[in-house]
C-alpha cells in the first residue's frame, strides 16, 4: 500500500511511525510538508479578484442561534427592574459604607408602600356605599297595579257574558297581555271576591302593603352582600346615613307581604295565592346602588390618605458615611431613588430598556463565546443551547419572583442557583458548570437590583456544588451536595453579616432560608435531570454508567447467543477505556460504546469465527460477495437493535463508526483468487472494491476513533503466536499506521500526540493480558491442551480488515 499523505506528512515505515511523536516538533517534519498543497491552483489565481466576492449569508443554524440568544436576552431584560437607578444598595440595620449622600434636589419622603397600602384599605373600608332613593317607583307601580285590576274586572265580565266572536278575541287579547298567567281556579277565586265586593278591598290592601315597603325602603341587593351595616342614601341633593337593619331587601319585602296576606285571608289559600302573585309583581326595590357616587367617594377617601411623610430640601444630607440605616433613612433613600428615576428616566424610558438589554446581551454572549471557542460540540447543538438557555431563564425567573414578593424575609436565598450548577456539570462538564454559575449569578444579581450579596453567595455555593458532582458515579451522589451547598451559602452569609453588623436574629433567619435551599436543591436537581434527559435526549455520564453495568438486555443476549463476541467486546471495552483516559477523552462513553459495538452479531452469531466452536465455517459454501454482505449486515442490524432498545445516539454512533469505510480484506482477496483461477478474465474486472467495504461513516469523535483502533488491534493480537511486548508494540504500530494511511482517522479530532498516548495505553493493557506465565518443569502438560495451530494470515481477515478469523 502506498503511504498516504495527511496534510503533506508521509509515514513510510513502522519504525518511522514510532518516532513521529519525537519528530513532530523538529525541522524534519517541516521539510515533509507538501507546500504545493497549500498553494492556490494557477487557474484560480488568474481569475478576477472580485469574482469570488459574496455578501455574507446567515445560515439557518446561525439564525437559530441568534433567535436563542435574542429570545433569552429579551426575556431576562424584561424581568430587570425599570424606572429607577440601581447603584444604591441598602438594608435596614446595615451600615452605609459609601460617602455622605447629599440631596441634589428637593423631594418628598414617600411613605412605606406596605403601610400606605394598609391605610388605603382602611380608608376604603370606612367609605359608605352610596344608594339612591327612586321616588318614581311608588306611583308607577301603583298605577300599574290599578291597570291590572281594571283588566281583571273586564276579563271577569267577558267570561260571564255570552261569548261573541268579538268578545272572544278581546278576551284572548287581554289574557295574553296580563303580567300574571292565572289558572282557572285562580279566576274562580277572583270571581268569588268580585261577587262579594271584596276585590276592591284586595286592591286597596295590596296598595297599602306596597306603600309600607317603599316608605321603609327596599334595597336592590341582599343585605348580607353589603360590606357595612350602614349605607348612604341620596335623595336629590340630600344624603343621610341609614342602618341597613331598618331597611328591607326584596326577600324581606316579600316575607312581609306573605305574612300580612296570611293574617288577612286566613284559611283562604286560593285567595292568598292570587294576592301573593299580584303583590310579588307589584313590590320592586326603590333604593338602588349608585356606583358612580360610590367610586367617587372611594377615590376621595384614597386621595385623603397622605402619601408622603416629610420633605428633604436641596443639599440636605440624607445619610452620612458609616451611619446605621434606620427605617426612616430607608424611606428617604427609597424616595430619592424614585425621585431620580422620575427626573432622569421619565424623558426617555426606552433608553433604559436598551441599556438593560445590552447589559443582559453582554452577559449571555460571554457564555456563548466560551461555548463556541472551547465547547464546540455543545455550541453546534441548538437543542443543548436551548437547554442551557432554559436553565438560565428559570434562575432569572426565580430572582424576579423573589423581588416581586416584597416581603421582609430573605427570600433571595431561595433562588436555587446550585440546581443549575449541578445540572450543567452533570449534563456537560465541570467547566461549563462553573462558567454557567458565574453567568447566572450576574443575571440573578441584576434582576434583584444589583444585589452583590446574592451574587457572591450564588457563586460560592454554585462552585462548591459543581465540585461535588464533577466525578459523579450514581444518582444518589447528588444528595452529598447538601452539606456543601449549605456550607457555601452559610459562610458567605456569616461573612457579610459580620461585615455589615447584622443583628443575630437576621443572621439566623438567613441561615434558615439557606438550609431550605440546601435541602431542596439536590431534590430539584434529581427530578429535573430525569426530565432533561427525556425531553432533550441528552446522554449524561450517569446514563452511561447505568449502561456499563453489563446487565442490559442486549448485553445479556450477546453473552447467551454470541459468547465469543461478548468476551471480545469486553476486551475492547478495557482497551478503549484505558486509551480514552490516557488522552483525556470520555472514558465512560468509550467503554460503553465498545461494549455495544458488535451487538448486531446477535442476529447471525455463527457466521463470525469467534462464536464457532469445533465446526467448519459457514462461509465455506458461500460466494465471497454473499459472505461480505452478511458481515456488513451486522452493522445495520446492530444500529436497529440499539435504537429499538433506546440506546443513546452517542452510543449508537459507535456501531457503524468502529468499522468506518474499511474493506473486508479476507473476502475481497478470496474473490480475487477465485476470479484469477477462472478462465474468464472479465470476472476480475467485475469485482468492485466498494462491494467489500463498510458503509461508514468514518469515526467522528475521539472515542469512536479509539474504538476503531482497539477493535483492529485486538483482532490482530489474537493471531500472534508469541504475544511478547516487542511483538505487541510492533502490531499496534502497524495497525495505527494502516488506519492512518487509509484515511479512516481523517474526520476525528485525534492528534499525533493522542495517537502516541493511545499506543502506549494499548500496550500497557495488552501486556498485562498476555503477560508471561511461569513454567513448572515437573508438571507434564496434557496432550489435550496442545496449543492450536495459528490460522493462516490469508484466512483471518474478515471483520474490519484485520486478522479476526471471519469475525
Amino acid at each position: 500500500m502506498e503511504p498516504r499523505a495527511c496534510m503533506g506528512l508521509r509515514v513510510s515505515s513502522v519504525s518511522e511511525w514510532s518516532s513521529i511523536a519525537s519528530l513532530r516538533d523538529s525541522a524534519d517534519i517541516l521539510c515533509r510538508i507538501n507546500v504545493s498543497a497549500l498553494i492556490m491552483p494557477q487557474e484560480k489565481q488568474t481569475g478576477s479578484h472580485f469574482s469570488n466576492l459574496h455578501l455574507p449569508r446567515i445560515s439557518r443554524d446561525g439564525a437559530a442561534k441568534g433567535i436563542i440568544l435574542g429570545g433569552l436576552s429579551l426575556l431576562l431584560a424584561a424581568m430587570f427592574p425599570f424606572g429607577e437607578p440601581l447603584e444604591l444598595e441598602y438594608k435596614v440595620g446595615g451600615i452605609w459604607a459609601q460617602k455622605d449622600l447629599i440631596a441634589l434636589f428637593p423631594f418628598p419622603i414617600l411613605r412605606d408602600e406596605r403601610e400606605y397600602g394598609r391605610n388605603v384599605q382602611e380608608a376604603k373600608a370606612l367609605v359608605y356605599p352610596v344608594f339612591e332613593r327612586d321616588s318614581t317607583i311608588e306611583p308607577f307601580q301603583l298605577r300599574k297595579m290599578g291597570e291590572l285590576f281594571d283588566t281583571i274586572e273586564v276579563v271577569l265580565r267577558l267570561r260571564r257574558a255570552p261569548a261573541s266572536p268579538a268578545d272572544s278575541l278581546h278576551l284572548i287579547y287581554l289574557l295574553g297581555g296580563l303580567a300574571i298567567p292565572f289558572e282557572n281556579h285562580d279566576w274562580e277565586a277572583i270571581a268569588g271576591l268580585k261577587m262579594e265586593n271584596r276585590l276592591t278591598s284586595m286592591r286597596q290592601h295590596l296598595a297599602s302593603v306596597g306603600r309600607t315597603c317603599w316608605n321603609t325602603g327596599v334595597l336592590d341587593r341582599p343585605k348580607f352582600s353589603l360590606s357595612r351595616e350602614e349605607i348612604a342614601i341620596r335623595s336629590g341633593k340630600n344624603e343621610r346615613i341609614v342602618a341597613t337593619g331598618g331597611l328591607l331587601d326584596l326577600q324581606g319585602a316579600i316575607d312581609l307581604l306573605e305574612s300580612d296576606l296570611g293574617r288577612v285571608y286566613a284559611k283562604q289559600d286560593d285567595v292568598v295565592g292570587v294576592a301573593y302573585r299580584i303583590g310579588v309583581v307589584l313590590i320592586t326595590p326603590n333604593i338602588r346602588y349608585y356606583p358612580a357616587a360610590s367610586e367617587a367617594a372611594m377615590s376621595a377617601a384614597v386621595e385623603a390618605v397622605p402619601r408622603t411623610a416629610g420633605y428633604v430640601q436641596e443639599n440636605e444630607r440624607i445619610i452620612s458615611k458609616h451611619e446605621r440605616i434606620t427605617e426612616e433613612v430607608r424611606l428617604k433613600l427609597e424616595s430619592y431613588r424614585h425621585a431620580r428615576a422620575d427626573r432622569g428616566g421619565e424623558g426617555n424610558p426606552r433608553a433604559q430598556y436598551v441599556g438593560t438589554l445590552l447589559h443582559v446581551l453582554v452577559v449571555v454572549m460571554l457564555f456563548g463565546i466560551y461555548l463556541s471557542l472551547f465547547r464546540k460540540r455543545i455550541y453546534a447543538r441548538n437543542g443543548k443551547l436551548v437547554l442551557i438557555g432554559l436553565l438560565v431563564f428559570l434562575q432569572g425567573f426565580l430572582a424576579y419572583v423573589t423581588r416581586e414578593m416584597n416581603v421582609e424575609a430573605p427570600v433571595e436565598y431561595l433562588i436555587v442557583v446550585p440546581v443549575a450548577s449541578m445540572l450543567l456539570t452533570i449534563i456537560f462538564d465541570s467547566r461549563v458548570g462553573f462558567y454557567g454559575t458565574v453567568i447566572i449569578a450576574f443575571v440573578v444579581a441584576g434582576i434583584r437590583g444589583n444585589d452583590y450579596s446574592i451574587a457572591f453567595a450564588s457563586v460560592v455555593a454554585g462552585a462548591l456544588s459543581v465540585y461535588t458532582v464533577r466525578d459523579i458515579r450514581n444518582r444518589t451522589q447528588i444528595f452529598r451536595s447538601m452539606t456543601f451547598i449549605f456550607l457555601g451559602y452559610g459562610v458567605t452569609v456569616v461573612a457579610l453579616a459580620l461585615e455589615r453588623f447584622e443583628p443575630l436574629a437576621v443572621l439566623v433567619t438567613q441561615l434558615g432560608f439557606v438550609f431550605v435551599n440546601a435541602l431542596i436543591s439536590p431534590v430539584l436537581t434529581y427530578g429535573l435531570l430525569i426530565f432533561f434527559e427525556r425531553v432533550f435526549k441528552v446522554t449524561t455520564d450517569l446514563t452511561l454508567i447505568e449502561l456499563s453495568h453489563f446487565n442490559h438486555p442486549l448485553l445479556r443476549q450477546l453473552a447467551e447467543k454470541a459468547p465469543g463476541t461478548y468476551h471480545h467486546s469486553m476486551m475492547i471495552a478495557s482497551l478503549a477505556e484505558g486509551a480514552a483516559a490516557a488522552i483525556g477523552a470520555n472514558e465512560i462513553l468509550a467503554r460503553v460504546g465498545a461494549s455495544f459495538h458488535d451487538i448486531g452479531k446477535i442476529v447471525k452469531p455463527t457466521y463470525f469465527v469467534e462464536n464457532q466452536r469445533g465446526t467448519r465455517s459457514r462461509h465455506d459454501k458461500l460466494a465471497p460477495r454473499m459472505s461480505s454482505l452478511i458481515i456488513q449486515a451486522h452493522v445495520k442490524e446492530g444500529v436497529t437493535l440499539a435504537r429499538e432498545h433506546r440506546l443513546p445516539e452517542e452510543v449508537v454512533d459507535f456501531i457503524p463508526m468502529h468499522h468506518g469505510t474499511t474493506r473486508i480484506e479476507f473476502f475481497y482477496n478470496k474473490a480475487l483468487r477465485l476470479a484469477g483461477h477462472s478462465e474468464d478474465e472479465t470476472k476480475i474486472e467485475e469485482i468492485n472494491d466498494q462491494d467489500y467495504r463498510y458503509a461508514g461513516p468514518k469515526p467522528q469523535t475521539k472515542e469512536t476513533g479509539i474504538l476503531m483502533l482497539a477493535d483492529a488491534i485486538e483482532a490482530s493480537v489474537r493471531t500472534l503466536e508469541d504475544p511478547s511486548p516487542p511483538k505487541l508494540a510492533a502490531t499496534i504500530d502497524e495497525v495505527i499506521k494502516r488506519r492512518f494511511e487509509e484515511g479512516e482517522l481523517d474526520e476525528c479530532p485525534l492528534t499525533l500526540k493522542d495517537l502516541t498516548n493511545i499506543r502506549e495505553a494499548f500496550l500497557r493493557v495488552l501486556a498485562g493480558v498476555y503477560h508471561a506465565r511461569v513454567k513448572y518443569p515437573d508438571v507434564e502438560k496434557p496432550a489435550s491442551r496442545k496449543r492450536p495451530e495459528p490460522v493462516a494470515e490469508d484466512e483471518g481477515t474478515v471483520d474490519g480488515g484485520e486478522a479476526t478469523d471471519l469475525s
